[in-house]
């Protein structure tokens, strides 16, 4: 085939999994490269579950209500205040006036009806949907031949921080290898975005290693009933650093109906070192909340999920595949609060907008082989500085909630500075984040955050 005729095609994109992260990718690139061939697949048949949290922040609202999915939250529930518990009973929380003036508005909502709003809104945008399709490998081409001695297909994991094999610089399109009801298909991309997970196949195929155990939250959740007789439920998103838990840390998200997602986060090293199972942890959480007067019923079935966060500090591309990841398969969640949906479907946005750019200043080339690699770098660069800060900075935060004397010292001190809660929530839900010269002003002042 003529490079003429290839130059002619549209570009042909490979988006695997249907969560948040690569379904907004789908939609951002169908706006944003409107000619583009976007192939939206996943393992999973849809509608289905996924072990989170379920709360989104101001950061992940806004990006929806920026692509025009409003929408989609219209049936879920809306937590107007935040209260965060730590050792010695320090509470620190924000008013609703607050949340108001800052446009702090989030919503709990479960992943099973999240997910299956975003999957419909991608195929309304333009994406081709193909579910119970697993990602099996990746090749390249060098001329309308598999390269020799490339790589490809099978999952690696060569350790922390890997970046995988060499393969041919020459390489004109990837042959990625997907697999359905047992059959598996060799198919042409020009692009390949990996939004698979924790547990992302396309990470593995790439040879980039997993993060470290130390950068890597093991999480618990179950829905329940709660009631409590003094304290309002269904407004608050709740975060307890209590001494019965730390370093692990809880949460409360409130759903409709007196239901709420309830949930336990430590980190993997830390919870090896406790000498303790996660059942135990979680049962010794729901212990305590039933001690300060939460009333626990009808509490379901337990799952467990990692969530490898940003102080792993992962590569997001490999060497010369023309392939990225985003979202938990790039290990970007939020250390501190364990949110990872915003950043999720920020890099889907901005991937899309950087290509559409790109595009706009060196033409379609840019968009395929070897190019199309150094395309992603070059998106890769510029989100890892975005973020670089805010991360350093919720890294700081999460250290300081592992010990009791400082997780109860910055509790208290932001609890008596609306300004300083309002700053702690941007870090937690949104890009929000402190110069050490705050941090040295608070522990000199015993206010945080000014």
């Amino acid at each position: 085939m003529s490079s003429e005729l290839v130059e002619q095609q549209p570009a042909r994109i490979l988006v695997v999994g249907a969560g948040p992260a690569g379904s907004v990718t789908a939609i951002a690139l169908r706006r944003e490269l409107p000619d583009a061939e976007v192939t939206l697949v996943d393992k999973a048949t849809f509608p289905r579950d996924k072990t989170c949290g379920d709360g989104m922040g101001p950061g992940a609202r806004r990006i929806l209500e920026d692509l025009g999915l409003r929408d989609v939250f219209a049936p879920f529930h809306t937590p107007t205040g935040v209260t965060i518990t730590g050792p010695g009973g320090a509470t620190a929380s924000i008013e609703d006036s607050t949340i108001a003036h800052g446009d702090f508005r989030g919503y709990v909502v479960p992943r099973l009806d999240l997910d299956e709003a975003l999957k419909n809104a991608a195929v309304a945008a333009g994406a081709r949907f193909r579910e119970g399709v697993s990602f099996k490998g990746i090749e390249l081409l060098d001329g309308g031949h598999v390269g020799e001695g490339v790589v490809g297909g099978t999952a690696r994991d060569d350790g922390p921080g890997s970046r995988g094999p060499a393969a041919p610089d020459g390489a004109t399109t990837a042959v990625v290898h997907l697999g359905q009801a047992g059959r598996t298909t060799a198919e042409p991309f020009d692009l390949v975005v990996g939004a698979d997970g924790a547990y992302s196949a396309v990470r593995r195929a790439l040879g980039i290693g997993r993060p470290a155990k130390k950068h890597t939250i093991l999480a618990m959740r179950a829905y329940a009933t709660v009631k409590h007789p003094d304290l309002p439920l269904s407004d608050t998103l709740r975060f307890d650093f209590i001494d019965e838990l730390l370093p692990a840390y809880g949460w409360l998200f409130p759903l409709p109906d007196d239901r709420a997602n309830i949930g336990i986060g430590i980190p993997v090293d830390l919870l090896a070192a406790r000498d303790r199972k996660l059942g135990e942890l979680f049962e010794v959480y729901l212990a305590d909340l039933r001690r300060r007067g939460f009333d626990l019923s009808d509490v379901g079935e337990v799952a467990t999920h990692q969530l490898p966060h940003a102080g792993a500090r992962q590569a997001m591309t490999a060497r010369p595949y023309p392939a990225v990841l985003i979202g938990d398969a790039a290990a970007t969640i939020n250390s501190l609060s364990g949110e990872g949906i915003f950043y999720a479907m920020a890099a889907g946005v901005q991937l899309a907008e950087h290509l559409a750019a790109a595009r706009a200043a060196g033409g379609d080339a840019v968009l395929r082989g070897a190019e199309a690699a150094r395309t992603l770098r070059s998106f890769e660069h510029t989100f890892t500085r975005r973020f670089a800060h805010h991360h350093r900075t919720c890294g700081l935060g999460q250290r300081l909630m592992r010990s009791r004397k400082w997780a109860r010292f910055t509790i208290g001190s932001v609890g008596r500075d609306q300004s300083a809660m309002a700053t702690v929530t941007s870090m937690m839900f949104d890009e929000g984040s402190v110069s050490l010269s705050q941090v040295l002003r608070a522990a000199v002042r015993g206010t945080v955050l000014r």
